[in-house]
């Protein structure tokens, strides 16, 4: 039997365990809390990270906790090593009775495991250990060392991967199972930044604005409590945005009143397949409120200048590229701040393409920002991937997926961003087909399980390759 035929033998063998291993994990919530003593990213990733390792050693891996900020597990010997890299944090679920199954259940419903996590990424990274498992045992000759790592800090920042480089030494290859099939050649960079504005409370009828809770996530609710003098004028333009993409809904209490814009959640890597609730809501804020209101000008700006497209357009950043996606821009968090003066700002998360760079998105939003007279904040960013299409990494993965699978699908550019763009010598490699939908950061997350299986297969026959 070739090594092939035994490694798929193998893990359809043992696919069983892989699944309650899987599950295992993604019972556990895993979203990023307050920093206690010991637990960097909060308890629940602390936990999370202790029994992924704990799994890991249970299958015969050697591994090591670098402080609960990011683990692995290794076998084999040899100076260099190949990684496999993956992340146990996941996104807030958001309102449980928008899915159809528990969030944290790890349920598996006809061919798919439905759960935050079973996609984005515990899924793919456990079936990953299981997959390395198998190349242990199902070839005893292969002694090169390999590494799959852990972290823990994927979806709210980059600190594990900071941490783990300063501890160790980067793989020669490596690849992360958190982006599509075939290989991802290139990432689009990640941009974040805040538009914000100082108001007068006493002068103006907002009381409140909320919506969203991450950058990276367009939310899928955003409201604002507004004094009762405009009601009259709310009623009237209600009428108007009945025909929307957004769904408008007005709550009478007894001092205010509460305008609720419901839009389609989406990750901000693709804001075109969601509505932002939180751009449609100052359009209707600004048809409302009157020129002397004091938070007249940003809601103005957010409308008239950011607007409600996800191009950049509005903001004079539109840029298009063929090879690797235009740039993409979306609206995560809108939120008012009562601290020694009254504030509001708005989060954005920008993806663009090699064709831009920073200091030019620098250049234009601060211009941008001062012409309107609001304060720009820039955030966190990362520089986009790019590794050329005959790079031994992208051209050994791209044999590999086209000899299990017989596709003859091109490696592709994404706008979502993966470790690869953090640590050195990493594509994204999987875990799922460009014509899969598993809504990661989105309700009934899921992952395809014969998909999830076949993944694995071409994360062992990729290591040899790489190795």
């Amino acid at each position: 039997m070739n090594t092939r035929k035994t490694l798929e033998y193998y893990i359809d063998e043992h696919f069983q365990e892989t699944l309650k291993d899987i599950q295992k994990i993604v019972k556990i919530k895993t979203v990023k809390e307050e920093s206690t003593n010991g637990a960097p990213f909060g308890l629940g990733l602390k936990k999370g990270l202790e029994e992924t390792l704990k799994i890991a050693k249970d299958l015969g891996f050697k591994t090591v906790n670098l402080d609960n900020y990011i683990g692995y597990a290794e076998f084999g010997e040899g100076e260099e090593y190949i990684g496999v890299l993956g992340h146990i944090d996941v996104v807030p679920e958001g309102e449980h009775s928008k899915w159809s199954v528990p969030p944290f259940s790890g349920e598996i419903v006809g061919k798919n495991m439905i759960s935050r996590g079973a996609l984005d990424n515990k899924g793919p990274i456990i079936s990953a250990l299981h997959s390395m498992k198998a190349l242990k045992e199902c070839v005893p000759t292969f002694n090169h060392r390999v590494r799959i790592i852990f972290g823990t800090n994927e979806e709210s920042g980059d600190e594990d991967i900071k941490y783990y480089l300063s501890k160790e030494k980067a793989p020669k290859y490596a690849f992360t199972p958190d982006g599509q099939f075939p290989v991802v050649f290139s990432e689009k960079g990640i941009y974040t930044f805040s538009f914000k504005d100082s108001f007068l409370k006493e002068k103006t009828s907002i009381l409140d604005i909320v919506g969203g809770t991450r950058s990276n996530v367009v939310p899928e609710e955003a409201k604002a409590l507004l004094k009762k003098d405009l009601s009259e004028k709310i009623i009237k333009e209600l009428e108007k945005f009945k025909d929307t993409p957004c769904k408008f809904e007005v709550l009478e209490k007894e001092s205010y009143l509460e305008v609720i814009c419901k839009g389609i959640p989406a990750h901000a890597s693709s804001p075109q397949r969601g509505v932002n609730p939180i751009t449609w809501l100052f359009r209707f804020l600004n048809r409302v409120i009157p020129e002397e209101d004091s938070l007249k000008r940003f809601v103005n700006f957010m409308d008239k200048v950011v607007g409600i497209e996800t191009d950049g357009s509005g903001l004079n950043i539109e840029t298009k590229n063929e090879e690797t996606g235009d740039l993409t821009l979306s609206c995560g968090i809108a939120k008012i701040i009562e601290e020694k003066e009254s504030s509001i700002y708005v989060k954005f998360n920008i993806r663009y393409p090699v064709t831009t760079n920073e200091k030019q998105l620098d250049t234009i939003l601060n211009k941008i920002g001062k012409d309107n007279g609001i304060e720009f904040v820039k955030e966190n960013h990362n520089a986009p991937l790019y590794f050329p299409k005959e790079h031994p990494l992208v051209e050994k993965l791209q044999k590999v997926f086209k000899d299990v699978t017989d596709r003859d699908d091109k490696p592709v550019a994404l706008g979502g961003g993966t470790y690869a763009k953090l640590m050195p010598n990493t594509v994204a490699f999987g875990p799922n087909f460009r014509e899969f939908r598993g809504n990661p950061h989105g309700f009934d997350e899921k992952m395809d399980i014969d998909m999830l299986k076949q993944g694995m297969l071409m994360y062992a026959l990729g290591v040899l390759e790489l190795a």
